[in-house]
């Protein structure tokens, strides 16, 4: 990419029927916004038939592919609306954002760049600038430019998101609490504001102040947000087990047939000592190929916990023979078993670690496929 130069738009000759595009366009766009992708997706594709030179429907389509982690082809259509209309601020900002998340640094900086020079006002340019100088490590710069855009605005929350990280990367975690907290003072259910204070928090072991800063944020999300599941995520990281409980056990009651979230209960459960809750709620999940390593690893834990070491052995066994390329892991556990004369406890004791980290490069795996086949969908 080039600096931008100013230049004369050209009005197509034979444009779509006006009325046609802007329900269009606000149809994707509030499909957009309800998370129906695909149904989105079909309304500026759609759109693009009947008008290739509609820069907002290529936006759009654009904006779709990224929610999507497509990220390469999101970018191609950030830059064909930016061909189709070299004035049009929004498209250099997507633009600079997916190659900053392509850790494209310098490109981006030029679209942020071009951006600001279309829009001098525009604090989704100065954001997206101030937060590729940050991963520069550029702080001077980037700080300047965050506190710039909060200048134009001062109730936008992912500038002081940002500084906060700064402050942090620059060890004033006092410097960044306080940002954060004035983040949630503007919007009090945030979700990432008040998931990176209680992270902040539970590194200073202020654990209950941690739990009620997303309590708090818990009591304000809508009964049918998807951020129920990531902020029970987060707290289950946190080993804020009683939120991540509740939040959690509310995700599942919106939504029963959630694998994953159930799997995370489970593990809320277990941590918090939960056995028998755990184990229903484990006994519930499905019994296909992919997730069964750590449903009999998590069965095996809960064995464990109880004592019951030789059901735990028997469950580490059924989590290994379910794990790809387990031939040689599981005739080393054969020879243990054999020549372990009823020690369980010590073969559990021996064998939980291992098939720990076992399941967890598996997941990891599987995340990673799912990730390449959303890009090359």
């Amino acid at each position: 990419m080039t600096q931008w130069q100013p230049m004369v738009k050209k009005l197509d000759s034979n444009p779509a029927p006006a009325q046609d595009e802007r329900e269009r366009l606000r149809k994707g766009r509030a499909l957009f916004r309800e998370g129906r992708q695909d149904e989105a997706r079909i309304e500026f594709e759609a759109l693009l038939i009947s008008n290739p030179k509609s820069a907002n429907a290529y936006l759009g389509l654009g904006m779709v592919l990224r929610r999507q982690e497509r990220l390469e082809e999101a970018l191609a259509r950030f830059t064909q609306a930016r061909i189709l209309d070299p004035l049009l601020p929004k498209a250099y900002v997507l633009e600079g954002q997916s190659l900053a998340e392509l850790d494209q640094f310098e490109p981006a900086i030029l679209a942020f760049q071009n951006a600001l020079n279309l829009d001098p006002k525009s604090v989704k340019a100065m954001t997206g600038l101030g937060q590729v100088l940050l991963r520069q490590q550029r702080y001077e710069e980037a700080m300047a430019l965050l506190r710039k855009a909060l200048h134009h605005d001062p109730r936008k929350v992912q500038p002081r998101l940002l500084i906060a990280e700064i402050y942090r990367q620059q060890d004033q975690p006092e410097a960044a609490i306080a940002e954060l907290r004035l983040a949630l003072d503007i919007e009090s259910d945030h979700m990432r504001a008040a998931i990176l204070l209680a992270r902040l928090l539970v590194a200073r072991d202020e654990h209950d102040p941690a739990e009620h800063v997303l309590r708090e944020v818990l009591k304000r999300l809508p009964e049918d947000s998807p951020a129920l599941v990531q902020l029970g995520r987060a707290a289950l990281e946190l080993k804020l087990y009683p939120v991540a409980e509740e939040a959690l056990h509310e995700a599942l009651r919106r939504d029963p047939g959630r694998t994953t979230t159930r799997l995370r209960l489970v593990e809320a459960l277990l941590a918090s000592g939960k056995l028998e809750d755990a184990e229903q709620q484990a006994r519930e999940l499905p019994k296909n190929s992919q997730i069964a390593p750590l449903v009999h690893k998590l069965l095996g834990d809960i064995h464990y916990q109880r004592q019951q070491f030789q059901l735990a052995v028997e469950q580490y066994r059924a989590t290994v023979l379910h794990l790809p390329d387990h031939e040689q892991l599981l005739g080393d556990l054969e020879r243990e078993l054999a020549a372990s004369d009823g020690g369980w406890e010590e073969l559990a004791e021996d064998l939980q670690p291992s098939v720990t980290d076992r399941v967890a490069d598996e997941t990891r795996r599987l995340r990673q496929n799912r990730r390449n086949r959303n890009r090359r969908a």
